[in-house]
């Protein structure tokens, strides 16, 4: 079935990409009816990401363009009609700011800050909460000069010692700081190890509250609450750093929402309940069991969005529901009701009076700005329209099964263009990352581009995935076993409802935790004709000291580590059935990924290799574990031809 018709349709191809439009970020003004968002494109020319800001007028819908320069970063709003935005500073480390008139799209210089900043946030008066990362190693007095001397140094005393994306972090600090831009005074906060999570400022931004935890040798996996009041700079523990993990925290309705948990019944994989702070400690009021925020996975989003704001007084919030995420409003008394069900993803939300602005997916199409008001959903833009104009989309239909064991396993399959039901087809398993997220029935780049290449595209969420429950998400020490029991049944399931795939050309995909099941299913089942792995891990062994979440994520999922389960840790290695390997494997691994370090696509390659298993190795320089999603336009493109070109090789001979 293709979803936007017609009789003669062209097939996606991996250069389509830069056609796309992401949007992210959207805000609402507090001082008028405005709102401002930030649209994305890739580049070929620069091999980047150009980023302009949108505004929007929430009761008319009208939107327009309001910067060209394709550099936009993180804004606020600093009053009617004017954004403050920040931008890289002129010196190193540093960060400058620029007022930027949004019916004249003048700018003037507003202040810099000597640090490099995550997030700036408003108070009241001429105050900034400001959250920036510090350096610990050295001296904050130490010159340029002897600061360059220290370039070809990295200093490693804790964990993690680096982080996917960023690079090393062994003594670095996000750390909170007060501003006042009429004195320029800048007063820390939070102390030199102390590291920073989550903030949240009151209506008034005389009160702050954040979140974080001090530690000197190995960062921990809880966080203690604390109460800062702005005017005077005294801050007050509400709960101390070694009772619960705590996520987002949003006021709202003069409230303070606390998304946390004591991770006491199902350890990682609990979701954050919801709790509210009453007389300086925090009471629960919802017992929830979902992914705050959209965890349902595609490589068609680029920046970052809100999932928190507040409605009439109350908080609402993203939840991801099986297949779909979408927003839900909870009050203080713990009353929680869907505000609008979404036959897709709402992965960003901000609020403006009656009026919520979202920005989302639905079947088919990529991302738009929409509004729902009065019960009403409504579209606002179409900045993607024309990117799928003529192009064939092929619908994922649904082929979810009940496995042996009596659990549903929602699936879909993708059929090829031009399908046929009188020919054969070869036909490809995409296993998604995580292992808690999800496939839903989002327009994902690379399937479709796959199918429009004339394969058969199946995907599933086992037990592992988001949006079921932390039960279903539960499978600690069963890594390799319950999840890849439901992707052969699945593969059973789809060849049955498909008979013209061809069950001697199949083949599987998939990277992350999709990457580590890629080399798991190799080694378990010769079933599959070829194979793409892609950054993946295939020991939790070597990974536990390498991997930046190595030292809690294997402690967590597999129940062990090296010096009190090793052999526990072996049987979940795909490495360990890598003598049994017969597929033709090729692996995709990008240089600075420190989520699934380079040594693990090493360790599997080299054993398939001294094996005598057909493989290769393709690697990505300038690259993290986020290459698929974000990486750079042309290296993007250059994985789904490497993609293509091997299962061309193996599957249609």
């Amino acid at each position: 079935m293709n979803i936007h018709g017609g009789n003669s349709m062209n097939p996606i191809l991996m250069e389509d990409l830069l056609g796309y439009r992401f949007l992210s970020g959207i805000a609402v003004s507090p001082f008028e009816n405005k709102a401002v968002f930030t649209v994305a494109v890739q580049d070929a020319r620069s091999n980047g990401y150009k980023k302009n800001l949108w505004q929007v007028d929430p009761l008319t819908g009208k939107t327009e363009k309001i910067t060209s320069h394709g550099k936009a970063g993180a804004f606020l709003f600093e009053k009617a009609g004017t954004l403050l935005c920040q931008k890289p500073g002129k010196k190193p480390g540093t960060t400058d700011y620029e007022y930027l008139e949004l019916d004249t799209g003048k700018t003037e210089p507003a202040f810099t800050l000597p640090w490099p900043v995550n997030k700036l946030e408003k108070l009241c008066g001429d105050l900034y909460l400001v959250n920036a990362d510090i350096d610990t190693n050295y001296p904050e007095e130490m010159t340029d000069e002897e600061r360059k001397a220290e370039e070809d140094y990295i200093k490693i005393g804790e964990l993690p010692f680096w982080d996917n994306g960023v690079g090393y972090v062994s003594g670095h600090r996000d750390t909170l700081f007060l501003y006042n831009k009429k004195t320029g005074e800048r007063k820390r906060i939070t102390g030199e190890k102390f590291a920073l999570g989550s903030t949240a400022v009151s209506a008034d931004g005389k009160t702050a509250w954040y979140t974080g935890a001090e530690f000197t040798q190995m960062k921990l996996d809880k966080s203690g609450l604390y109460e800062l009041d702005v005017l005077t700079g005294k801050v007050k523990e509400l709960l101390p750093q070694d009772k619960m993990r705590i996520g987002q925290i949003k006021c709202a309705g003069g409230e303070l929402y606390v998304a946390a948990s004591f991770c006491d019944k199902m350890g990682g994989t609990e979701k954050n309940d919801w709790y509210l702070l009453k007389g300086g400690k925090l009471e629960k009021i919802l017992d929830n069991d979902y992914t705050i925020g959209c965890n349902i996975s595609t490589d068609c989003r680029y920046g970052r969005s809100s999932s928190l704001a507040e409605y009439q007084g109350k908080l609402l919030y993203l939840s991801t529901v099986e297949k779909t995420c979408f927003p839900k409003l909870l009050g203080p008394d713990g009353t929680m009701e869907v505000l609008f069900p979404f036959d897709g993803a709402v992965d960003g939300i901000a609020v403006c009076g009656d009026t919520v602005l979202f920005t989302a997916m639905k079947k088919g199409k990529l991302q738009e700005l929409w509004c729902w008001k009065d019960g009403k959903i409504r579209q606002l833009t179409r900045l993607n329209t024309h990117a799928l104009s003529g192009k064939y989309v092929g619908e994922p239909e649904y082929c979810g099964f009940v496995n042996s064991q009596g659990t549903r396993i929602d699936g879909w399959v993708i059929k090829p263009i031009d399908f046929d039901e009188n020919k054969t087809y070869p036909g490809l398993l995409s296993m998604h990352g995580g292992p808690c997220v999800a496939w839903g029935e989002l327009f994902v780049h690379e399937m479709q581009m796959l199918a429009g290449q004339g394969y058969f595209v199946f995907l599933c969420n086992p037990r592992g995935s988001d949006g079921r429950g932390a039960k279903f998400a539960d499978i600690k020490n069963k890594y390799g076993t319950v999840d890849f029991e439901d992707f052969m049944e699945f593969t059973d399931h789809v060849l049955e409802c498909c008979p013209q795939i061809d069950k001697n050309r199949l083949g599987v995909l998939g990277g992350s935790y999709g990457g580590y099941m890629t080399n798991w299913i190799i080694g378990n089942t010769d079933r599959f004709a070829a194979a793409v792995s892609q950054r993946s891990f295939c020991n939790p062994i070597s990974d536990f000291g390498n991997s930046c979440i190595g030292y809690t994520f294997d402690e967590k999922e597999f129940a062990a580590t090296p010096w009190n389960g090793l052999d526990r840790m072996w049987d979940h290695a795909p490495l360990k059935y890598a003598p049994y390997v017969k597929t033709p494997t090729l692996f995709i691994h990008s240089l600075e990924d420190y989520n699934c370090p380079l040594s693990q696509g090493f360790e599997m390659f080299a054993a398939l290799k001294y094996h005598g298993v057909t493989s290769e190795m393709v690697l990505f320089k300038g690259e993290n574990h986020e290459l698929s999603r974000s990486g750079k336009p042309l290296h993007r493109q250059r994985r789904l031809k490497e993609i293509l070109r091997w299962f061309e090789t193996y599957l249609k001979k």
